[in-house]
């Protein structure tokens, strides 16, 4: 049995406990807490850390995958770049790809991250996650906008299955809302709705997806032009993206809308309305690496189911929860630490359906429990030089 405690203690669903005390047994399973009313006496066996103790966290968007793009791609000229260098840079030597995988894997536990959402296209990232110390959710990724939608669909079932095969969970989500067709869609809405699977989707990454939509132009159309993708049938709706799919997603399924980069107000009520069960899934640094801006945090920060994910390595410098809550609180200091703790814990637990083992530092849970270090006291919020050890 360990006994941990630190200045403060973050359980997430209690408030924090000023010198509080964790005991956890060898499988890292809580056994108890304990509320010193922040009178810490000495005692056998007590490990005290200097910081802050939390869940470990959850990372709800990655794309594992694309490790071996780190460093490869062009930053800050906008999404349609972006998916252009994906396109021309895809090839890659599987020893590559795979020594990539097994490195991020490890890095992202390094970093205190204990579960991931991660998008596959490929079965590379199977073995990997069998062995990993990481619960993984793989979301096999379906696009298309040709006449071939059954052909796509089936594909992505048999991969996904090769992925339950291997004892892994996961499900089949549309990649965005300008690339997937109408036909597509309803598959992936009609297996959803039968499985209750949790889905995801890319959502206003660019403001070049609401011009492919209102008047069939802009850079992603020039861009798939450029690069051969069949448009198949697509057709501008004179609306915002967003606004054209809404019916051709679950109702009442778990739906990680990602990104976020350029929804506005009226984009997340409508959301709200359509779903019973919306995640809003941000991605900071990528987001400035690809559009060089953030979503409005001012809409953000007053919804209570936000989560935080690092995308890939193809338009992020690392895959560290940690430094993705620095750098909304570098941009937005009004977002407390409270509440980006929760993002980055219980909030992304439940959109995954893991809350009953990770998320939040209670009694028969297993989450996983990180420090951050150098923390501002004085302000009860992370610094610029905060950083994340592994506790269990």
């Amino acid at each position: 049995m360990r006994r941990l405690s630190a200045n403060y203690i973050y359980p997430i669903n209690q408030p924090p406990l000023k010198n509080g005390i964790i005991e956890i047994d060898q499988e890292g399973v809580i056994k108890k807490i304990i509320d010193t009313r922040g009178e810490l006496r000495e005692s056998r066996n007590l490990e005290f850390f200097n910081g802050v103790i939390t869940p470990g966290f959850i990372n709800s968007h990655c794309h594992l995958e694309l490790s071996y793009l780190k460093d490869k791609i062009t930053k800050k000229r906008g999404l349609p770049s972006f998916l252009e260098e994906i396109i021309m840079n895809k090839e890659e030597k599987n020893h590559i790809l795979l020594n990539s995988i097994k490195i991020y894997d490890s890095e992202m536990r390094r970093l205190g991250i204990v579960a991931v959402g991660d998008i596959s296209n490929t079965n590379y990232t199977i073995q990997i996650k069998k062995e990993s110390n990481i619960y993984y959710h793989t979301f096999i990724e379906c696009l298309g906008l040709k006449d071939d939608a059954v052909e796509i669909f089936e594909k992505n079932k048999l991969l996904h299955q090769s992925f339950v095969n291997n004892g892994l969970i996961g499900s089949i989500a549309p990649h965005a809302p300008y690339s997937v067709s109408k036909e597509l869609f309803l598959y992936i809405k009609e297996l959803a709705e039968e499985q209750n699977a949790i889905i995801t989707i890319h959502n206003q990454e660019s403001n070049s997806e609401k011009e492919m939509f209102v008047s069939g132009t802009g850079k992603l159309i020039n861009i798939f032009k450029k690069v051969g993708v069949d448009m198949g049938s697509f057709k501008s709706t004179g609306k915002n993206s967003i606004s054209s799919i809404q019916n051709l997603l679950p109702k009442q399924n778990h739906i990680l809308f990602v990104h976020n980069t350029f929804s506005t107000k009226e984009d997340v009520e409508l959301i709200k309305q359509s779903f019973e069960n919306a995640f809003w899934c941000l991605c900071p640094l990528s987001n400035l690496n690809l559009e060089d801006r953030l979503p409005d945090m001012d809409i953000f920060k007053k919804m209570p189911r936000v989560t935080l994910g690092t995308d890939s390595l193809a338009s992020n410098d690392c895959l560290s929860i940690l430094e993705e809550m620095k750098v909304i609180n570098q941009h937005y200091p009004d977002v407390s630490f409270d509440k980006l703790i929760k993002w980055s814990t219980i909030n992304g637990a439940e959109a995954l359906k893991i809350d009953d083992r990770f998320g939040s530092l209670e009694t028969g849970k297993s989450p996983g429990i990180n420090l951050i270090t150098n923390f501002d006291f004085d302000k009860m919020q992370i610094s610029a030089k905060s950083e994340v050890k592994v506790l269990t």
